[in-house]
């Protein structure tokens, strides 16, 4: 069951709940309204009842719409929202089910002077919503941005860039996988529309399969203002993408775009490992979801108390992982083992075979691939795709 978040505009002024429903998300709405789901079961989503005192996670979401099975009762948003907020009629519920799903309707909302009964979850309220249309560079000036940037940060001009991120662990076949490149005149329009303005970075591009979603310039060098200037944007959830994110395995989310790449380059095969681009911004529902499919998650964000505070307010289930030291790049420049880190800690049934591996190799006389073969375990370099 697939969530995506978008604002989109029903035509028209008559709010046809039938046309609005076939576009709706149910379980963006019920996220928006609950919080995260507690469990998947199955195809469906799982949430404690918000209509009784529940336990035992009997609130379900699927295809066809919400039940509790405790209370033997059940329905579509609409139906939820009424229940909810019973002090709104059914124009505004479904005004308010659309808000919850990311679409947009015509006309001006009736909730003004009606009391609304408080969420029984708090909301989730990502700080960055992913955009509805596209910002900065149009789409077309946007792919081509990313053809050109990645090619020329291989050619002497870019020979800056390569170094500062060779410099931050990541390998070349890490760079070229994530499409990194180097532009140095970037023309953006200025805010006033009155001209333009010339940027120069390392260009990051996000993306869904098939589909670019942002851009993200790292400035280097001397400059005025902030490090890191987004120069399109159109839908964007996570980094690298919401495929990323990958069933049954846990899920690493981290705090910036080079400290992802450098955690997927040592964790390929451990872990699914995203971040959404920076510290304050807060989980969405679609991501949220996705997540679920995940058995543990580890919140590792930067060695400080922004990291801390963030960590903090993501779900209880998040098991919060401060670096070693500052941050994930910071750590590896220190001389950290990453890959064994992270096993040592988090997954030692992975380092368990690492040190058969070491016994294998160093007592036994065996090459290092054939006492990893031994140990059982899989090539260190995993596989990574980043689609654009």
């Amino acid at each position: 069951m697939g969530i995506a978040v978008k604002t989109r505009a029903a035509p028209g002024d008559r709010l046809d709940w039938n046309d609005i429903k076939d576009r709706l998300d149910l379980a963006t709405v019920v996220a928006a309204l609950l919080g995260p789901p507690v469990r998947r079961i199955g195809a469906r989503l799982a949430w404690l009842c918000p209509l009784h005192d529940d336990h035992d996670p009997s609130f379900t979401v699927d295809d066809r719409g919400w039940r509790c099975w405790s209370c033997a009762t059940g329905g579509d948003a609409v139906g939820l929202v009424r229940r909810l907020e019973p002090g709104l009629g059914f124009p505004e519920a479904i005004r308010r089910a659309a808000e919850l799903g990311g679409i947009a309707l015509p006309g001006r909302p009736t909730r003004s002077g009606l009391t609304a009964r408080p969420p029984v979850r708090p909301p989730v309220r990502p700080a960055e919503r992913p955009p509805g249309e596209s910002s900065g560079l149009d789409r077309q000036e946007a792919e081509r941005l990313v053809a050109d940037a990645s090619e020329r940060i291989w050619r002497p001009e870019g020979a800056a860039a390569l170094a500062y991120l060779r410099g931050r662990g990541l390998t070349e076949a890490t760079i070229r996988a994530a499409r990194l490149g180097w532009a140095d005149k970037i023309r953006l329009p200025k805010r006033d529309g009155d001209g333009t303005w010339t940027l120069a970075g390392i260009t990051i591009p996000w993306g869904e399969p098939g589909r670019l979603t942002r851009i993200k310039v790292r400035r280097l060098g001397l400059f005025r203002g902030a490090k890191y200037i987004e120069v399109f944007a159109d839908g964007w959830h996570v980094y690298p993408s919401m495929a990323s994110v990958r069933p049954g395995m846990p899920l690493v989310v981290c705090e910036g775009e080079f400290d992802a790449l450098l955690l997927i380059q040592e964790l390929a095969d451990l872990a699914s490992v995203v971040t959404l681009g920076s510290t304050s911004s807060r989980p969405g529902a679609a991501f949220l979801v996705a997540a679920m499919a995940c058995p543990t998650w580890f919140v590792a964000l930067d060695a400080d108390p922004s990291g801390d505070d963030s960590a903090a307010k993501w779900p209880a289930r998040a098991v919060r992982v401060r670096p070693p030291a500052g941050d994930w790049t910071e750590a590896i420049q220190a001389g950290t083992d990453l890959r064994r880190w992270w096993t040592e800690e988090y997954f030692p049934a992975e380092f368990d075979k690492l040190e058969r591996a070491s016994i294998y190799e160093f007592d036994g006389g065996l090459t290092r691939e054939a006492a990893e073969l031994a140990a059982g375990l899989l090539p260190r370099q995993g596989e990574m795709t980043v689609d654009n």
